[in-house]
Order: structure tokens, then C-alpha cells, then sequence
């Protein structure tokens, strides 16, 4: 990712004593981190996209590990899928004429390998804006979807926006796919840039392992109103393992749970200029 040479911000999703763990970016300085009580976990079934899952605060199903790592775990008792969802309690926003960057290192498993294997499972790394908490409703409150991958992408990841058209419309035209390696740890990263004074200039970027794969800017979205939204107003982070539902499809038989289906993470921050 290109540097930018102004100080930094870092918010982390673990203990500070963790903060050594996560990586510098140069041109920045790495700040205090967040202790993980600043996050909540949800609660009982969500009802949205017809998922399965019903999300608890157990340690079978979010826990950390020794090494400090995150992991989100799937379980099934009966016919009873669990999981796990955290949410940050603070959200953040870009400041005018900055940039802010939220990045996380991720493995989930190849959903390639045994297909029928990892069937209906929805791990992700996303944020809503804050206005969602105070009843501004989905899409209206903005989403970015830093990190979303099921059985049916395969080898891809989906990075992409949803929001409001002025005329009340849900509008989920911008997404862009990507090739990874399931198995394996990545990066994966979303960028607010507000550097150019203007608006239609500023972009939202995707990177995977430091490397963009996709931007887009407010031209291209074309209304102020619907840009600030998606890039003035701040966003909490999310982590989850869904289970099955309308999208992206439900599990089978054959769908296994536990650590081997898990989404584990080995930090999550947030980047700020000053």
C-alpha cells in the first residue's frame, strides 16, 4: 500500500500489549491499542439473509488463543448451527483532507478443497456506519465489505458497497472479485482518502496483501449526499461466521464446523492520518 508521510492512528481489536503484532505502515506511527472488552458480541439469531446460526458469547465459538489470535469458530449441536459475531463499540471516520485505512490479517479455510466440506459458510470482515445504532436502517447507513468469501466464490473474495440511491433504492452496483489462497493468512484492507479537496476526486480503495484491487471514486457513485455517506460518516468493524441462509446457500450434511472451519485473525486496525 503506498505510504503516506503523516502520523497514525491504531486502533486494535486486541489487548495494547498486543500491539507489537501489528505491523507498521510506513510513513506512520503506530498509536495505543483498544482492549478487547471495547468489543461486543452478539447475541442470538440475527434473522437477516435467512441465516442459520444462532451467535453466542461462549468461548467454544470466540475465543483467543495463546498466541493472541482471534478465532470465530462454527459449531453445530443437533440441528443447531452456533457462531460468532464482535463488533466494535467505537466507529471511526475519515477527517477531512485524511485518509483511514481498516486492515485485518485473516485465514479462513480453501473453500476449493472438499466443496460440500465448507458448504454455507459466510465468514467476513465488514463495517456498518454508525447510524445504523440510532435507526438510520440498512442500506441507508452504508456498508463496505472488506472480506467476504463462501463456498460459491471459491478461490475469490468480494469487495464491494451498498448504500441508498436518492430515490430510496438499495444500490449494490460496485463489487469487484478477487483471487486468494484459501489455507492461508492474508491481509486485506479498505481505505478512505479524502486528501483531494475535491469530492469527486476522493476515492475508496481494496487491497489485498498491499496490493489494490479495486477503487472507486465520488464521481463515479455522483451524488454528494450518497458519498458522504459512504465516506464522511464513521463505521464500526465487524466480524462474523455466518451460517447458511438465503445467501449465500445452506449448509449441507457434509458441512463440517469447529476449528478447521474457522475464521481466525491476527489483528484488525484502524489507520488514521492526522
Amino acid at each position: 500500500m503506498p505510504s503516506i508521510s503523516t502520523s497514525l492512528l491504531v486502533i486494535s481489536l486486541f489487548l495494547a500489549t498486543a500491539s507489537a503484532a501489528i505491523p507498521a505502515m510506513p510513513g506512520y506511527h503506530v498509536g495505543l491499542g483498544i482492549d478487547h472488552s471495547k468489543w461486543a458480541q452478539a447475541v442470538g439469531p440475527t434473522g437477516n439473509n435467512g441465516e442459520l446460526q444462532v451467535y453466542t458469547a461462549g468461548a467454544g465459538n470466540v475465543h483467543l488463543s495463546g498466541d493472541g489470535q482471534l478465532y470465530i469458530i462454527p459449531t453445530k449441536s443437533g440441528n443447531t448451527w452456533y457462531s460468532g459475531r464482535i463488533e466494535s463499540m467505537a466507529s471511526q471516520s475519515c477527517a477531512a483532507g485524511g485518509a483511514m485505512v481498516f486492515q485485518a490479517e485473516l485465514w479462513v479455510p480453501d473453500f476449493t478443497g472438499v466443496p460440500a466440506k465448507f458448504a454455507g459458510l459466510w465468514p467476513a470482515f465488514w463495517t456498518l456506519g454508525q447510524n445504523f445504532r440510532s435507526g438510520a436502517g440498512w442500506p441507508k447507513c452504508g456498508e463496505w465489505d472488506i472480506f467476504e468469501v463462501y463456498n460459491g466464490l471459491g478461490t475469490l473474495n468480494k469487495g464491494t458497497i451498498h448504500f441508498e440511491n436518492p430515490d430510496g433504492s438499495r444500490n449494490d452496483a460496485f463489487a469487484r472479485l478477487v483471487n486468494y489462497a484459501g489455507g492461508q493468512y492474508h491481509t486485506w484492507a479498505f481505505k478512505v482518502d479524502r486528501r483531494n479537496p475535491d469530492w469527486k476526486q476522493q476515492k475508496l480503495t481494496w487491497y489485498l496483501d498491499g496490493t489494490e484491487y479495486y477503487s472507486i471514486t465520488g464521481a463515479q457513485i455522483g451524488e454528494f449526499t450518497q458519498w458522504t455517506e459512504l465516506a464522511y460518516n464513521p463505521y464500526f468493524v465487524i466480524l462474523n461466521m455466518a451460517v447458511g441462509g438465503d445467501y449465500p446457500g445452506y449448509p449441507t450434511a457434509q458441512t463440517i464446523g469447529g476449528y478447521d472451519a474457522s475464521l481466525r485473525v491476527r489483528y484488525v486496525a484502524v489507520y488514521k492520518t492526522d
